[in-house]
């Protein structure tokens, strides 16, 4: 239903602001959330992304300005994700993967609350163009890895089939090498910056002449 999306929605941009690990309780794991079988890998789940999009959401890649590193590569499939789960009306499939691209925190607080959603009512098709625009590294343990996306024909289900005159997006994943559920070391976002103020000053310009795609 529409607002299991807008809800959704809105504890991304809590995230945004916030950022789940400002709390000042943890959220924390509740294996019982997630109904992805015990038995799945993290390859696994990685296999089950669609990295070049759906029929609905094409996703044409742009990976000639930054190396492909294993931090941009969790990043792009954390986004990857996102926009999968916002293409589809059933979640139960798509939601527990979340599991394997982002912190416990930050699966917990934001995703798990819709594992359970089969109906969502307010889906987006496109295609998207997305090209990765930098890294910054804090350490060896953190990333900040930044997207120019092209929403230009990237539409929810009730909106106007016309050309988005906003549609140069950049955005950015906070991603942490940290011990995952596997106790393998391995990166995953942690925060979501929708629209990135912080960045856009350096990358909007280069953004916006880019992406100016067509189908």
């Amino acid at each position: 239903m529409k607002r299991c999306a807008a809800a959704l929605v809105a504890a991304l941009a809590i995230l945004v602001t916030a950022g789940c690990t400002d709390t000042d309780e943890p959220v924390k794991p509740d294996p019982s959330a997630s109904s992805v079988p015990v038995s799945m890998t993290y390859d696994e789940a990685y296999r089950a992304l669609p990295m070049d999009g759906t029929e609905k959401l094409p996703i044409r890649w742009d990976l000639s300005q930054v190396q492909d590193t294993d931090e941009v590569l969790a990043a792009r499939r954390s986004l990857v994700f996102l926009y999968w789960q916002g293409s589809q009306t059933d979640w139960t499939p798509i939601i527990p993967i979340g599991r394997f691209l982002y912190t416990d925190d930050l699966y917990q607080l934001v995703f798990a609350p819709f594992a359970d959603v089969t109906n969502n009512e307010d889906p987006a098709t496109g295609p998207l163009w997305v090209k990765t625009m930098g890294v910054e590294k804090v350490g060896a343990d953190r990333a900040t890895v930044t997207f120019c996306t092209d929403t230009g024909y990237w539409r929810r289900a009730g909106d106007e089939p016309q050309v988005r005159k906003d549609r140069a997006i950049v955005e950015s994943y906070e991603m942490h090498y940290v011990q995952a559920g596997d106790g393998e070391r391995r990166w995953l976002a942690d925060r979501h910056f929708a629209i990135d103020l912080k960045r856009g000053p350096k990358y909007g310009a280069e953004c916006t002449k880019w992406a100016r795609h067509q189908p």
